[in-house]
Parts: C-alpha cells; sequence; structure tokens
C-alpha cells in the first residue's frame, strides 16, 4: 500500500511539473506545442488513474487511520492539480482565440491589398514564363 501511495504521489509531481512547465510557455511568448502539451499531460493522467484504481482496490479492504490520511492526502493534491488545469486551459483558450483573430486580420488585410490592385494589372499577369530565348 505504501509503494502504490509513493507511486501515486510520483506521477502527482510530475504532472505538477509538466503543467507548471506548460504555464511557463505561454509567458514566455513562445508558440507553445498544444498538440504535444496535451499528449504529455494525457499519458501522466491515465498514469494516474491506474496507480489511484490499483491503489484503491488495495486499500478497498483496510480502514485504517493511515489508509485515510493518505486518502486526504491524495484529494488535496489532486484538487490542487485540477485548479491548476483550469488556470491552464483558461490560457489555452486565450491562445487560440488570439491566433483566431490574428487570422482574420491576416485575411483582411489581404483583401484590402488586393482591392487596391487594377483589374488590368491582375488580368495582365502571365500564367506561363517562357524560358526558351
Amino acid at each position: 500500500m505504501e509503494k502504490e501511495f509513493k507511486n501515486i504521489e510520483k506521477i502527482l509531481s510530475r504532472l505538477q511539473g509538466l503543467q507548471e512547465n506548460h504555464l511557463e510557455s505561454f509567458d514566455k511568448k513562445d508558440l507553445p506545442d498544444l498538440e504535444k502539451q496535451s499528449v504529455e499531460r494525457n499519458i501522466e493522467v491515465e498514469k494516474l488513474m491506474k496507480s489511484v484504481s490499483d491503489f484503491v482496490k488495495i486499500t478497498e479492504n483496510k480502514n485504517s487511520e493511515n489508509t485515510e490520511s493518505m486518502i486526504h492526502i491524495l484529494n488535496d493534491r489532486i484538487t490542487t492539480l485540477l485548479e491548476q488545469n483550469k488556470a491552464l486551459e483558461t490560457k489555452v483558450h486565450l491562445f487560440r482565440d488570439g491566433i483566431k483573430n490574428e487570422m482574420k486580420q491576416v485575411a483582411t488585410g489581404r483583401k484590402v491589398i488586393q482591392s487596391y490592385q487594377s483589374s488590368t494589372a491582375v488580368s495582365n499577369n502571365p500564367n506561363v514564363i517562357s524560358i526558351t530565348n
């Protein structure tokens, strides 16, 4: 039981570190790889769920005070991770919305530039370039 508890704590620490790194990547003004970050977190969450499931199976028949304190500790750590995950989710949504707005501005800029071109300039553009002179 202690072994499973320690394993869960290690996974929780790794997941917390991942989330902190992912939150920091937004502050660095780099373009974070959202898909890669999501996959990394999902892998750790799957490990966590399996470990917690194993822990619950082992502790199911044992109602000791030690077991209860372990469950409270895990509950507190998981609650903290969920709050951190909400902050990360908010940053991801803001980041995606920002990219969508920038893409709309680029599309609008293209339309404006195209509207300044005369229709004769557009029609006089050659479709084929001859390189046999």
